[in-house]
């Protein structure tokens, strides 16, 4: 590695490490004097306001990682060209752009950091920090996930299952409906059952459910031809497991990315709305490549405040930019939401059009 790019990325790594921590104390103080007194009418303990506090850093590092990369770039060009030293690069034959390609590398390990971050401590601090709050400091009960009523689900031949309620500790379902249709939209089966009863060992993802007092109904053209009567019957084709009925009471931010897919394929069987998860998924990867793409307007918009007084515009305008962004990325996130556009889109966009942006100003910039 040439002196030149050591010299930038300590310079830039140091900057970052700085405004970095400043945000997350001045944050942190913030949001403890405005939760404190609300926790001490609760009556919490002093453990838990300590830990609920805690747990809060994970997300405050991955909302304000995007506003500190851009103001310690700022900084950076503003120092280097303070001293002349952006005037020395040129002389010696280097680029602008070539000069700041450290802090673009740095970026984007910054980028994959927060990415990780947000998908192995994020959800658990968040998860962590939901519990503390509602149920140790509020004392709300705690939502019950295995006990669920009027469920729909629709499994991976197409079968339409309707259950009146799922009791996940006795592993037992009542008033269950289930219809099986043809290639034209027909019905062709009809099972119903007063209850079913899974058996087996609860830790086995595989196990068999035995239906009790019921019918199976035969159709062709929509007409009835055959029926069958049961006390108790086992039916092979029918492996639905309790984990399939289950909702998730978790949050998405709360989930990983893998558990997030997981919700996601279990809420399409249910045939529940899914547009919200399939929207927090993309967000896992796109949101974390801000802090990639906002360095690209460090040096068009340095180059706006290189003298005098005109340098405190930089930073206002550096400011301006990320909460701008920021609001975008939200915008997006609410569009895709309400089905307006697509989940990837949803996700993208703000990435999309700010990176295009910044590619051409950076361009304009390093001539």
């Amino acid at each position: 590695m040439k002196i030149l790019d050591k010299y930038i990325l300590k310079s830039f790594a140091r900057l970052y490490l700085i405004i970095f921590s400043s945000f997350l104390v001045v944050l942190i103080i913030i949001e403890f004097f405005e939760k404190f007194d609300n926790f001490l009418g609760k009556n919490a303990s002093t453990v838990d306001i300590i830990l609920y506090f805690v747990c809060r850093i994970p997300y405050i590092i991955v909302l304000t990682s995007p506003v500190a990369i851009l103001l310690a770039g700022l900084f950076l060009m503003q120092y280097l060209g303070k001293h002349n030293e952006t005037i020395a690069i040129r002389i010696a034959g280097i680029s602008i752009i070539r000069m700041a390609l450290p802090i673009f590398v740095l970026g984007f390990f910054i980028s994959v950091i927060i990415m990780i971050l947000g998908d192995t401590l994020l959800p658990y601090a968040e998860e962590k920090r939901d519990y503390i709050k509602n149920v140790k400091i509020y004392n709300r009960p705690k939502e019950d996930i295995r006990m669920r009523s009027n469920i729909q689900y629709k499994d991976d031949e197409g079968r339409l299952y309707y259950i009146g309620f799922l009791d996940g500790y006795r592993s037992k379902i009542k008033h269950i409906d289930i219809a099986e249709f043809n290639n034209s939209n027909e019905i062709v089966l009809k099972i119903t059952s007063e209850y079913a009863l899974w058996q087996g060992n609860q830790n086995t993802s595989e196990r068999t459910l035995i239906f009790h007092n019921g019918y199976i109904r035969k159709f062709t053209k929509g007409k009835l031809i055959d029926c069958e009567k049961f006390s108790e019957k086992v039916i092979p084709y029918i492996t639905i497991q309790p984990s399939d009925l289950v909702k998730s009471s978790k949050d998405p931010m709360e989930m990983n990315f893998f558990e997030l897919r997981e919700y996601i394929t279990r809420l399409k069987r249910i045939g529940e709305k899914h547009q919200k998860e399939l929207v927090e998924i993309n967000l896992k990867i796109a949101f974390p490549f801000v802090n990639l793409i906002i360095l690209l307007f460090c040096i068009p918009i340095s180059t706006l405040s290189t003298r005098g007084k005109s340098r405190g515009l930089g930073f206002v305008i550096g400011i301006a930019l990320c909460f701008l962004y920021l609001s975008s990325v939200r915008l997006g996130q609410s569009l895709g939401y309400n089905e307006i556009i697509s989940p990837f889109l949803a996700a993208w966009f703000a990435n999309i059009g700010f990176g295009v942006i910044g590619v051409v100003g950076l361009l304009h910039a390093g001539r």
